[in-house]
């Protein structure tokens, strides 16, 4: 019992610090990586198309992979010497067929910043999902999944936000269906 009303407390806690509505639409996952895998593989499907960028890490690059080679189309945009990526870039790479934009909110090699907000109000005028790698940002800089127009926000436990290892969570928008990945067990 005390232990369940902890880890309410916890999610009430992440809620208020990303200014998400309803505490449960957070998961508790083993790591960002974790939390990455499950919004991509549960997200994309075979023909849709996504869009990331040169400065994001081998979490979301490789799951990304993955799902090419089961038909997803993938276009990586670059970004420039500095590392920083221009929306319009992004939105240049929108096609029909666009499903979901990734990208990193800060880069764990240069330290840039990306535009996230910028990049959510495309998303959002488009109707296209966005999901954000906060591995290097989450309790270290603002985040409000409200304003900034983010559909599912990936982060670490153990950064950041002070936790222990082996620590991650998930926030997923209410009403984005995300395919499971697995099955079994009991809780939420």
């Amino acid at each position: 019992l005390r232990l369940g009303r902890e880890i309410f407390e916890t999610r009430e806690l992440l809620a208020n610090l990303f200014n998400i509505k309803n505490p449960m639409n957070l998961i508790f996952t083993f790591n960002c990586t974790e939390s990455l895998n499950i919004a991509i593989k549960g997200i994309l499907e075979k023909g849709d198309h996504v869009i990331t960028t040169s400065m994001e890490h081998n979490s979301v690059l490789r799951p990304i992979k993955a799902m090419e080679r089961q038909g997803v189309e993938i276009t990586i945009v670059k970004g420039d010497s500095a590392g920083r990526i221009n929306p319009k870039d992004i939105e240049k790479s929108i096609k029909k067929n666009t499903k979901l934009i990734i990208t990193t909110h800060i880069s764990n090699l240069t330290g840039t910043i990306m535009p996230i907000e910028e990049i959510g109000k495309i998303t959002k005028k488009k109707g296209i999902y966005f999901l954000v790698d906060a591995a290097q940002s989450a309790g270290v800089y603002p985040i409000d999944v409200e304003k900034m127009n983010i559909d599912m926000l990936a982060f670490p436990g153990h950064k950041g936000l002070l936790g222990p290892q082996g620590t991650g969570g998930l926030y997923i928008r209410e009403g984005l269906d995300v395919r499971e990945l697995s099955q079994g067990g009991t809780g939420s």
